[in-house]
């Protein structure tokens, strides 16, 4: 499979780190990924929607544990690399 990740948006916050977006395939894009710093580490946080109870419902997510992975794999090399380009 191939993904091609790209980071959108370096945020000076102190929990979110950027947006990202991953296109799979040359077919799918996934944009809205959200790369957080949180209490064990640096996450990769797929797209989500506010209901109207103040929950928040992912839109996307990957079916299996080896394309999360994947893809976060993707989309922090993408963040490192972009930091080290600044």
């Amino acid at each position: 499979m191939k993904l091609e990740a790209r980071i959108s948006a370096i945020i000076a916050d102190e929990k979110l780190k950027a947006y990202a977006s991953v296109c799979v395939n040359d077919s799918l894009l996934i944009k809205g990924i959200k790369i957080i710093d949180g209490k064990h580490g640096r996450f990769v946080a797929m797209p989500c929607r506010k209901t109207k109870n103040g929950e928040f419902k992912d839109i996307t997510f990957p079916i299996t544990a080896e394309l999360r992975k994947e893809v976060e794999q993707a989309v922090l090399e993408a963040y490192s690399k972009k930091l080290e380009e600044m």
